[in-house]
Parts: C-alpha cells; sequence; structure tokens
C-alpha cells in the first residue's frame, strides 16, 4: 500500500479550503460591518438574525486569518537561508501577485462607479450617487492606502506590508522560536490593535504563524491533527458563546479564542473531507477562481444583488430575510464565476493579469 506524502497531502488540503473560504467571505458581505446583539427567542426576525450574525459575524471570522497563514507559511516554505537575493525575489513576485491587482481593481471600481453614476445621469436624468460625491471628496491616499475604494482589498493592503516586514518575522523567530508565537498569541488574544492601515493584530498574528511554520519546515496538518478532538469541542464552543455575545461587550476576545481552534478545525475538516474526494475536488478546481471572486465581488455584483431583493417582499419577514440571505451569496457567486470564465475563455492575458498571475498556475495545476 502507497503511503501518501504529507507534504502534497497538506498542499491539496489547503487548495481545498480556499473556494469554501470564499463562499464564507460573501456570506459575511451580506450584513453590514457591524454587529448586532442577539435575542434569545423564536421569532422570525431572531431566528433570521441568530443564523445571518452566526454565519457572517462569527462562524466567518476564519476565513482572512486562513489566507493570511498560507500566505505566511508560502512565503517562507522553500527558503532554505535567509538571505537578501531571498528576500529581494520574494518581493518581485509578489510585485505582481499582490501590487498590480490592488491598484488595478482599485481603478476597476474607480471607473465602475464613474460609468454607473454617469449612465444614471444621462439616461435617467439623476443625481449622483451618494458614492461618487464621498469619491470626490476623499483624498486619493485614503481611496488607495487607508481605505480602498474596492474595501475587501484592505487584505492585500495588509499582505503586502507583511511581506515588506518580512525580514522582522524572520529574525523575530529565529530568536524567539515558539515563544514568538506565543507573543502573537497574546497580542491577538488581547484584542490590540495598532491602528495604523496595513499592519492589523490579524496580519501579524497569521501571518506570523504561517511564516513560523514555514521557516521552520513544520507541517501544518499534521500538528492540527494530533489535537483534532481537543480544537472541534473548543472551536464549537466557543463559538456558540461568541453568537451569545454577539454585539455585546467581550465578544471581541471570545471569538478569537473561536478563531484560534475553528482553524485548526478547518485544516482537520478538509482533511478527512479529503475521503470524498467528489468535493474536494470539485473545490480544488475552482480555487483558480478564488482571488477573483474576492476583487470583482465587491465591483457592485453584491451591492446591486442586495439591493434587489431589499425591494421584494422578500424584505418583510425574517423568514424572507432568510431566503434572501442564503441567495445573495450563491448569486453573486455565479455572476462572478460567469465573468471569470468568460474572461478566460476571450482575454486569458488580461485574466492573469487582474488575478496577479493566479489563473495560470493553479487551474492548470488543477486540471493534471
Amino acid at each position: 500500500m502507497m503511503i501518501e506524502d504529507p507534504e502534497k497531502r497538506q498542499s491539496e488540503v489547503i487548495a481545498a479550503m480556499r473556494f469554501p473560504l470564499m463562499v464564507l467571505l460573501l456570506f459575511a458581505h451580506v450584513l453590514p460591518e457591524k454587529s448586532i446583539p442577539i435575542e434569545m427567542n423564536l421569532s422570525g426576525m431572531n431566528i433570521y438574525h441568530l443564523f445571518s450574525e452566526g454565519i457572517s459575524h462569527n462562524l466567518s471570522r476564519i476565513r482572512n486569518p486562513l489566507f493570511f497563514l498560507f500566505s505566511g507559511f508560502f512565503f517562507f516554505r522553500k527558503m532554505e537561508e535567509w538571505s537578501s537575493g531571498f528576500y529581494y525575489g520574494q518581493l518581485k513576485k509578489r510585485i505582481m501577485s499582490l501590487m498590480v491587482p490592488y491598484l488595478l481593481w482599485n481603478v476597476i471600481m474607480i471607473l465602475a462607479m464613474y460609468i454607473k453614476n454617469y449612465a444614471l445621469i444621462y439616461l435617467f436624468s439623476m443625481e449622483p450617487g451618494e458614492d461618487l460625491l464621498k469619491f470626490r471628496n476623499t483624498a486619493w491616499h485614503v481611496l488607495f492606502w487607508q481605505t480602498p475604494v474596492n474595501y475587501p482589498l484592505w487584505f492585500l493592503r495588509d499582505l503586502i506590508c507583511m511581506s515588506v516586514l518580512s525580514p522582522l518575522f524572520y529574525v523575530f523567530f529565529k530568536y524567539l522560536k515558539a515563544y514568538g508565537l506565543l507573543v502573537l498569541t497574546i497580542l491577538y488574544l488581547s484584542a490590540w490593535e495598532s491602528n495604523v492601515a496595513g499592519l492589523s493584530m490579524s496580519a501579524f498574528m497569521f501571518f506570523g504563524a504561517g511564516a513560523y511554520m514555514g521557516i521552520y519546515k513544520k507541517r501544518i496538518l499534521e500538528f492540527c491533527s494530533r489535537y483534532r478532538y481537543t480544537v472541534a469541542v473548543t472551536a464549537f464552543l466557543f463559538l456558540c458563546c461568541a453568537i451569545v455575545s454577539n454585539g455585546r461587550e467581550g465578544h471581541a476576545y471570545i471569538v478569537r479564542i473561536y478563531v484560534l481552534s475553528g482553524i485548526m478545525t478547518a485544516f482537520n475538516l478538509t482533511n478527512w473531507l479529503m475521503t470524498r474526494r467528489f468535493w474536494t475536488g470539485v473545490f480544488m478546481k475552482l480555487s483558480g477562481t478564488v482571488f477573483f471572486i474576492y476583487a470583482a465581488h465587491e465591483v457592485y455584483i453584491i451591492n446591486w444583488t442586495k439591493g434587489f431583493f431589499s425591494r421584494t417582499s422578500l424584505a418583510d419577514s425574517g423568514s424572507g430575510l432568510m431566503i434572501s440571505y442564503i441567495l445573495i451569496p450563491f448569486i453573486t457567486l455565479g455572476v462572478c464565476l460567469g465573468l471569470y470564465f468568460v474572461l478566460n475563455k476571450m482575454a486569458p492575458d488580461m485574466l492573469a493579469l487582474m488575478v496577479g498571475g493566479r489563473a495560470k498556475t493553479q487551474v492548470l495545476k488543477n486540471v493534471k
């Protein structure tokens, strides 16, 4: 019986996780950023709040930390020893994979904003929308850095900063080793934030955790599997506690404990799902579309979908809102996938530029 290569298995698990995590991100973006308290009763509206807040502001909170973890791990995974050549080589790769798409998708958002607003002005004699007025009164450094005009790109902004600061991560873990990971964990659980654009604690914590694993050639999947039952129970209990405390004092601390255990549980759950080859095969083949969905969905696609449902009778009841909440992410997903495959067919080089070269590398790997 052939024993499967653990490195290959880990890479497959990470590839299979990307698409479901992006679906979680779409669910997260259906609701406003601010959480609301959940009342424990069985009214239709409250069941909707329990379900939607539970997913968007709690369950899905593992998505960005996991993507930061992947990025930190792959940044250092192939490093034999630290050198200026290695550093500049990695930064050169990330100009194409991070900086170019970051600038491009912000410009696309601005162009879409002008096209939408001037179409309304000339076709329907309507006044410019609030988005355009706000854009005109906002400084460029705010639009392209502090609060990206294509807002989900804050993740790319933070990832660019982590990549630039990678020498500090190397020195930090070279001398502190696992104790460095403990320091980051304590800071993360304290809910401390630098309040500097690009330097979020989530980025430091999870890019750092991935960097530690990559520097010391640790197997993330093997580590998570060792504690699979403990972290699964911990994740479930603290997820429940986080939902109960949603929108209340103390939620920020509770949800962070869920995130730490939830990340490990996500690895273990995906590893278990690898035995169901159909689903993981689909997820791995779709992993090449993840960046496009991430960057494109906020360019009016998800907001127009939400706007459509808000004008229907579904918005008048808890059950109707529940139906809308479930449909909106999948409609958005369908539109984004449709655009992706059209571009892949008609303008593959342009698509490759838009996704930082990820279209060719990931899709071709998964087709083999």
